[in-house]
């Protein structure tokens, strides 16, 4: 559990994924950088039948593994990203590419997040994120990158989705640096209200 854990970590953080804690809490809007193109935020008319929803459900994952998921929407329909931070839950509306989050997360290091693509309509949403997390302890360095691509479809009243996580850890030491080996986990499920 714990070596899926760590592959699934970005997972967690991006849609809310409830594997060691209960992600409710609410913040204010957060810093973000970046354009927003008609493509980037959702209109009224765009906004269609996801707009203020609440998916629940579970995916499977390639690996054998199934989780747990909460996937939430603003009323624009833009997607509710929810992280842990040092200072508790958060959230945030991904909005527009460019879009970046910084923060320490709980245990200390530092956190970047960023929105790569985003895409909206009536009935589908889809986003790429670059996740990357360095941290520190006893003199050794341990930093991770990731890539999330997620996709979403309405389709018969149930929110079909579908995640690809790539990601990678490399530790290193003054002299030593040793890459861990690539991991790419794809991840499905049909979510309901």
């Amino acid at each position: 559990m714990l070596q899926t854990f760590k592959k699934l970590w970005p997972l967690a953080f991006c849609i809310g994924v409830t594997l060691a804690c209960n992600l409710a809490g609410k913040s204010g809007r957060e810093h973000r950088s970046g354009n927003s193109g008609p493509s980037s935020r959702a209109s009224d008319e765009k906004a269609g039948e996801l707009a203020g929803t609440t998916w629940k459900g579970s995916f499977k994952c390639d690996d054998g593994d199934e989780i747990q998921a909460n996937y939430r929407f603003a009323e624009s329909g833009n997607p509710i990203y929810e992280y842990q931070s040092s200072a508790g839950a958060r959230e945030v509306e991904l909005e527009s590419p460019g879009q970046t989050l910084r923060f320490v997360p709980p245990g200390g290091g530092a956190r970047n997040i960023v929105l790569d693509d985003i895409s909206i309509t009536t009935d589908r949403v889809s986003h790429t994120m670059s996740i990357s997390e360095e941290r520190t302890s006893g003199g050794t360095l341990d930093q991770s990158r990731s890539t999330i691509s997620s996709e979403a479809v309405l389709s018969d009243g149930e929110l079909e989705v579908e995640i690809a996580i790539r990601s990678q850890n490399t530790v290193s030491q003054p002299g030593i640096v040793v890459p861990g080996d690539a991991a790419v986990v794809t991840c499905k499920g049909r979510l309901r209200r």
